[in-house]
């Protein structure tokens, strides 16, 4: 199963979702958005053109929070996956976020716009960092997961324009 992961993508419409970006989601099997896409545009693009499994961030709108969950567990390949965004401070942030779940597979987060790929207590922990970047200079990112009984493979790769 191949899961394309975003986060903190904070754009106004869904014309600054980067065409490249839009391609590699074509190709995934389920796109998960980890909270902060901000307008409801972005959210009922991407659920309309693709599978998608998304929870609410805190810079969301409001219809999107009464909407979306703030935190879900997913079953791919036989595999927990948690998805939650994350709050606060960026320091220890994996580690909180990892702490607010029993014990997934793995767990997908947001909020710090800065990647992570780490094993915290014998869960995967993955952020695929800001696809949008619009804050800070950073570089934008995304995550490609490929998910099968025997493996799971993260990778953390820049946005295609």
């Amino acid at each position: 199963m191949k899961l394309i992961v975003i986060s903190d993508t904070h754009l106004k419409s869904s014309q600054g979702l980067p065409l490249g970006l839009l391609r590699e989601m074509e190709k995934a099997d389920l796109v998960v958005h980890c909270g902060d896409m901000t307008e409801e545009d972005v959210y009922l693009y991407l659920s309309e053109r693709f599978s998608l499994a998304a929870v609410a961030g805190n810079m969301d709108c409001r219809r999107i929070q009464d909407e979306l969950p703030q935190r879900r567990i997913l079953d791919c390949e036989g595999k927990s996956v948690a998805v939650i965004h994350g709050w606060g401070s960026p320091i220890r942030l994996a580690q909180r976020v990892r702490d607010s779940f029993d014990l997934p597979d793995l767990l997908l987060f947001g909020h710090s716009h800065v990647p992570y790929h780490g094993t915290l207590n014998g869960t995967v922990v993955f952020n695929p960092g800001t696809a949008s970047a619009f804050a800070l200079k950073l570089q934008r990112t995304y995550g490609r997961i490929t998910i099968d009984r025997q493996e799971t493979t993260c990778e953390v790769l820049p946005v295609p324009g």
